[in-house]
């Protein structure tokens, strides 16, 4: 019998459509980043707020055989959302044919009856927690009938908390201060408990205070006087009672004054991690991003013409100074250390990021960059700052692809400026593009082009006024070819054209590339 279990388990475990449709339920229960998600969450909101609705209308009104059927409609939903809810909080599977492969190493006796208690247990933690309890307490139909108990229907609305990050992430900040809040609790239980106690022995005796009848009513005067809300249907007669009325009434404020200081500081904290989060899952979204790590006077210059060229970038810096800045420039930014590789991870590297630039004044944040980088993804382009020219070769060993001297770049331009100043600033123009006109661009050999694999002479670049500067050969390690024309060379898909001309001519040339035959 224990095999048959076991095999069945396997077969299970080999199936590729149970296998595909459990990580589908499970990310359209829990995975935030599905896609599909937020369209559940907003299904899932509309049916408790409709079923709500019904409540409070059935309250004045008579019962419409159209709206009962669409209550239990959504009672049919909410089950089984709970049922894939406990489908998914575990795999029993995976604890059986665990523990049957663990015992056949360890040469044991395997009992498939231990790893079902298992895996039960495993249940049971889900069906006892606490949203688990609110799902099962807005299910159950035997609400309906009973009209006293139809109020717990109610419990519906905590299910939007499974919904809305917002509320979860603000129901976190009681979970993370629950020491804090604790400790204020019983302080004031203490005191209400003190105040209601004095209340009741002075004012509770017969013929004193006929508001005060039942030690309850001086708990209840207490609570609202602690709570500064003071409705004025208890009043304290006695001396001692309106005594104990101003400790409560001083006690009220220092509760209010902690508590709110408790919260406010909590969800300033909590606000830090909303947006970062944010961001983070904003970049999954993007594809062919550019991570630039550290965001000074080069990164910003460096920024601008990414996305003049409409590409998207994301600023990653430990400065919080920095990052305000990037965001004042409307850039998505992120607050964290660059050189981690967990963050690294998440923010897209390996993903959709295409190109990581490190742009450090330390060599040695810039190579930890590098080789966290390169460890998530082989195929990242990465770009790195070098102050020392020492640490170069280091660099490119770790895998840059490409390194910025400053200071050998720096010196360059001042002799290119010096030496031919007109030159200079005419191509200075065209790179920066101040000239509206003419500009510098690369095209891309991509697929689907019909100039792969042929002769990049059979390119006539005067007909659509363009001068060709050069060819970088992807295959080849990144080679770049000075003016090839006249030279036999072969385009390859990933090659990249280098042309000097008008947008317009350089659009044609892109379209051409695409329908016309060479």
């Amino acid at each position: 019998m224990e095999n048959i279990i076991v095999n069945a388990f396997y077969k299970l475990d080999a199936s590729a459509k149970y296998s595909s449709f459990k990580k589908f339920t499970k990310n359209i229960l829990e995975n935030n980043q599905y896609k599909y998600k937020k369209y559940f969450d907003f299904c899932m909101i509309f049916l408790v707020l409709s079923t709500i609705g019904i409540l409070i209308y059935e309250v004045n009104h008579p019962k419409l055989f159209l709206l009962d059927t669409y209550e239990y409609f959504a009672i049919v939903i909410f089950l089984f959302e709970w049922l894939g809810r406990a489908w998914v909080y575990s795999d029993v599977r995976k604890t059986v044919i665990k523990d049957y492969e663990e015992s056949l190493f360890l040469a044991k006796e395997y009992k498939v009856s231990k790893s079902l208690k298992k895996a039960f247990k495993e249940k049971l933690d889900f069906i006892f927690s606490p949203m688990s309890i609110i799902d099962l307490l807005a299910i159950l139909p035997a609400y309906r009938p009973i009209r006293v108990l139809r109020i717990f229907l109610l419990f519906r609305l905590f299910k939007i908390l499974r919904y809305t990050n917002s509320l979860k992430e603000f129901l976190n900040i009681f979970i993370e201060r629950k020491f804090e809040l604790y400790t204020l609790a019983i302080l004031s239980g203490v005191v209400i408990f003190f105040g209601s106690t004095i209340m009741f022995v002075y004012e509770g005796p017969q013929g004193v205070n006929d508001k005060v009848n039942h030690f309850f009513d001086a708990v209840y005067w207490s609570l609202i006087t602690i709570s500064t809300v003071g409705y004025g249907d208890i009043v304290p007669i006695t001396p001692e009672g309106k005594m104990v009325t101003l400790v409560l009434i001083i006690n009220g404020f220092l509760v209010i004054a902690f508590s709110t200081s408790i919260v406010t500081t909590a969800l300033a904290e909590r606000m830090e991690k909303i947006k970062k989060n944010r961001v983070e899952n904003e970049v999954k979204k993007l594809e062919e991003f550019v991570i630039i790590c550290t965001y000074d006077i080069l990164a910003k210059n460096l920024a601008k013409q990414f996305i003049r060229h409409k590409r998207r970038v994301l600023i990653v810096d430990d400065n919080e100074d920095r990052i305000a800045s990037a965001k004042d420039d409307n850039l998505l930014g992120i607050l964290s250390d660059p050189t981690n590789m967990d963050f690294l991870k998440n923010v897209g590297v390996g993903d959709g990021a295409s190109t990581i630039i490190a742009l450090s004044e330390d060599d040695a944040t810039n190579l930890s960059i590098v080789l966290g980088a390169r460890a998530l993804d082989s195929n990242i382009q990465i770009i790195t700052l070098v102050n020392d020219p020492e640490v170069e070769n280091k660099l490119k060993l770790a895998g840059a692809d490409f390194t910025i001297n400053s200071n050998q770049i720096s010196a360059f331009v001042a002799g290119e400026y010096i030496g031919q100043p007109v030159a200079f600033e005419a191509v200075d123009g065209i790179l920066l593009e101040e000239d509206k006109y003419a500009k510098v661009d690369e095209i891309e050999i991509v697929s689907g082009m019909r100039i792969i694999d042929k002769d990049i002479n059979l390119i006539n670049f005067e007909d659509y006024n363009l001068t060709l500067i050069g060819i970088i050969n992807r295959s080849n390690n990144n080679e770049f070819i000075f003016n090839p024309i006249n030279l036999k060379y072969t385009l390859k898909e990933k090659d990249i054209l280098i042309v000097i001309g008008f947008k317009e001519s350089l659009k044609e040339l892109r379209n051409d590339f695409l329908t016309k035959e060479f």
